[in-house]
């Protein structure tokens, strides 16, 4: 065991940022790792759970993706001599659960006990006063962490505890103050979209055998989730229209939350018109409301109590709902975004292009996300659920498909397609799109999400594999604040 870490030269740009200790700041600064662990190029810096004014203390000490912003003040700490580190937008001290291997950091009160009694040594080692053996240190893994901003979801993070300093381990326990303008909002605020090469390699293998609507969701059973569910909130059960299938619930984050309205994302299941419910889908809610917007899912008639269009009507009644309602749980009634998977989808698509079949006081949302979905009532694919859901009279199919009696292109709208998607789902994509960028003038946003077949959108989101999350945030982050560089200002 030895403490004889080599100094590693630095850029000079850092050069005024890390010398150690800093000098008393009434405002902080951020304290992050010295080396390149990975592609992180922010770096990790130390970090007090929870955002704002909702921080938990309970919780310890981790590093998460450096903010690099004033307003971030749970990264913010200050070297107070002779032997504080401190956290000054709340008066509190970094404090060690234990003095020993293992040990865990906290904020406490302030006080004169061994436990907050720290070395910072120039070359970037953070010790107890009473162990220079032990440093801070790292962990060697990092997973998912959320970041208190909506609009920037993809951050990383590693547990930090007490270990013995070690040279082999300098990479993990070597850290320097950074400069807050090191790397602009607009740089650090990128929205990830990447899938584990282990998880695509399994998604296609269980289409090719076929088997992929009966495996798919195992795949993700072990997933890392970018959230605890203790800080979600469930208001469940909520009636928005009279029948026992009209039913929402809203999800809340305990920890991310402000006066401010928030963008509400509502999730419509799949279930090819006869099957789903809400109650197997709540990943999608409680991703979103993790982050800070308000999160809903909701559930609606199934055939044969459903007959085209009662589908879209349900959507649009239980977005009248929410824009009545949505402010009592800190929701934006002008920000409401509709998800629809599969079946949903093309009730939701109902919903945003043909006004003309829907029911009197039914609102338009501020955007539609649709995922996967079947756009046309095809009349030479009458299958026994589409003939109980579009009717027996198959001359009747063209006039209640989507496609071919688009109506209404004025609402935002956003169609993603998987690359190993359903037979037939890729050809009522690009027909209703064709169809909507003629009558409209423009093409709505079209993804195609590599290496997810039709069963792996939304199991995928709140998990480590990003693509889907990332480009509904992305949508969503484009209506409702603007492009990047006007939000950040």
């Amino acid at each position: 065991m030895s403490r004889k870490i080599p100094w590693i030269a630095l850029p000079a740009l850092f050069a005024l940022a890390v010398s150690l200790p800093m000098a008393a700041s009434s405002e902080g600064a951020f304290l992050r790792n010295l080396h390149a662990l990975d592609d992180e190029s922010r770096g990790y810096c130390l970090d007090i759970v929870g955002a704002g004014e909702n921080i938990n203390r309970e919780a310890p000490l981790g590093t998460r993706t450096c903010k690099y912003e004033r307003n971030y003040v749970d990264q913010l700490f200050e070297w107070r001599a002779p032997d504080k580190l401190y956290a000054p937008e709340y008066d509190l001290c970094v404090a060690a659960d234990a003095i020993g291997e293992g040990g865990q950091l906290f904020v406490q009160d302030c006080s004169d006990a061994a436990e907050q009694s720290w070395s910072l040594t120039p070359n970037g080692l953070l010790s107890p006063a009473s162990r220079p053996d032990l440093c801070v240190t790292l962990n060697a893994e990092r997973g998912l962490a959320n970041s208190p901003v909506w609009l920037a979801m993809v951050y990383h993070g590693r547990t930090v505890s007490l270990a013995p300093c070690e040279d082999s381990a300098q990479a993990l326990q070597q850290l320097r103050w950074a400069l807050t303008d090191e790397q602009k909002r607009r740089d650090a605020d990128q929205v990830g979209d990447s899938m584990p090469a282990d998880l695509a390699a399994a998604i296609r293998r269980v289409t090719e055998q076929g088997v992929a609507a009966a495996e798919t969701s195992g795949l993700y059973a072990d997933q890392k989730r970018t959230y605890d569910l203790d800080e979600i909130e469930v208001v469940s059960n909520i009636a928005y229209g009279p029948h026992e299938r009209n039913l929402l619930d809203v999800h809340t984050d305990t920890r991310r939350n402000d006066d401010d309205p928030k963008p509400v994302v509502m999730y419509f299941h799949g279930g090819g018109f006869v099957r789903g419910n809400k109650d197997g889908n709540r990943n999608v809610a409680d991703y979103f409301a993790s982050l800070g917007l308000v999160g809903v899912n909701a559930t609606y008639r199934l055939i044969p109590d459903a007959k085209w269009p009662d589908g879209a009507n349900d959507v649009g009644h239980a977005v009248a709902w929410v824009r009545d309602n949505i402010a009592d749980y800190g929701g934006d009634p002008d920000k409401i975004f509709v998800i629809g998977k599969s079946a949903a989808a093309s009730h939701a698509a109902t919903y945003a292009f043909r006004p003309d079949v829907l029911e009197p006081g039914i609102p338009a949302a501020a955007g539609v996300i649709l995922i996967s979905g079947g756009y046309g009532a095809d009349a030479d694919r009458p299958s026994e659920n589409r003939l109980a859901y579009f009717g027996e009279d198959l001359s009747q199919w063209p006039h209640v498909s989507t496609i071919g009696n688009v109506n209404r292109t004025d609402m935002p709208v956003m169609v993603t397609i998987s690359e190993f998607d359903n037979p037939g789902t890729e050809q009522s994509m690009v027909d209703l799109v064709a169809e909507v960028t003629t009558k409209s003038g423009s093409m709505p946003r079209v993804v195609q999400l590599v290496g997810h077949n039709h069963y792996s959108p939304n199991i995928s989101i709140g998990t480590q594999d990003t693509q889907v999350s990332a480009a509904i945030l992305q949508f969503v982050r484009s209506i409702a604040l603007g492009p990047p560089e006007a939000a950040a200002h």
